[in-house]
């Protein structure tokens, strides 16, 4: 595993491994390995040797000579319809996640996470992002997994969508704190607060995730969301879903239509 470093607190040293654990979860998309680096290494905490970025339920992010050892190969995964898989993951967790000094990331089980009673013993940062950017983002890259999530609509973006709005509620409710990605893309300092009310005892040195190249990159891909009626679209589809998931009256189903 790797080294801890020690901390200062007061007059004394503090070794990290002291330190409650931290969990980072978030919607795909949503700058969580970056925000998860900065803030394992701000804290002192370990990322556990075999995994990428600390994502402990992706088995994508696993090297491949111990994948053996990863949860199947499963996204948004619900109770209801996977109770043996959800219950092995929760299971996982359990025996796999440390309750001091290391950092862990999830982005792909957010009901399993939302399920999973371990949390507790763990400080959590929510990474919240808007859904339509999120969905923006995932639709480019083909990635539809959360769409299994999805109970009212069937068809893409639609049930893509309604998956990211669930998990979202999830997520929402989970406590810890929360960093919200539109401020974290401009500033360092909402990490560093959501960090030192996490961790009042350990001195958080000032973090430096944001350069100009990070900067070229943000104002770029705003640029892109900006001129394309994909994202306005998305935008209209992510309203239109909450209003019918927030409705309890039968009524007839928003005529879903897939994106060109």
């Amino acid at each position: 595993m790797n080294g801890l470093r020690l901390l200062r607190r007061s007059t004394e040293w503090t070794h990290a491994e002291e330190l409650r654990s931290l969990f980072v979860v978030s919607l795909p998309r949503s700058l969580s390995s970056l925000l998860y680096v900065a803030a394992a290494r701000a804290i002192g905490l370990a990322e556990p040797a075999w995994t990428s970025d600390g994502e402990i339920l992706n088995r994508d992010r696993v090297p491949r000579r111990l994948q053996c050892l990863a949860p199947a190969d499963e996204r948004f995964t619900l109770l209801g319809s996977a109770p043996d898989a959800f219950a092995g993951m929760t299971t996982y967790l359990d025996s796999t996640a440390r309750r001091q000094g290391f950092a862990y990331k999830d982005v792909v089980q957010p009901f399993v996470i939302g399920g999973w009673e371990g949390l507790g013993d763990f400080e959590v940062l929510k990474v919240r992002r808007n859904v339509a950017e999120v969905a923006y983002t995932m639709l480019k890259r083909k990635w539809v997994y959360p769409a299994r999530a999805a109970s009212v609509f069937d068809v893409h973006p639609w049930a893509l969508v309604e998956g990211l709005v669930r998990a979202e509620a999830v997520l929402d409710a989970l406590p810890g704190e929360t960093v919200e990605y539109a401020d974290a893309v401009l500033d360092h300092d909402p990490l560093e607060a959501a960090l030192r009310r996490l961790y009042p005892d350990a001195p958080v040195p000032p973090l430096r995730y944001i350069d100009h190249g990070f900067t070229r990159t943000r104002r770029r891909l705003e640029a892109e969301r900006r001129d394309s009626l994909v994202f306005r679209r998305l935008e209209w589809i992510v309203s239109a879903v909450r209003e019918r998931l927030r409705s309890d009256d039968p009524r007839e189903e928003i005529a879903a239509e897939a994106l060109p």
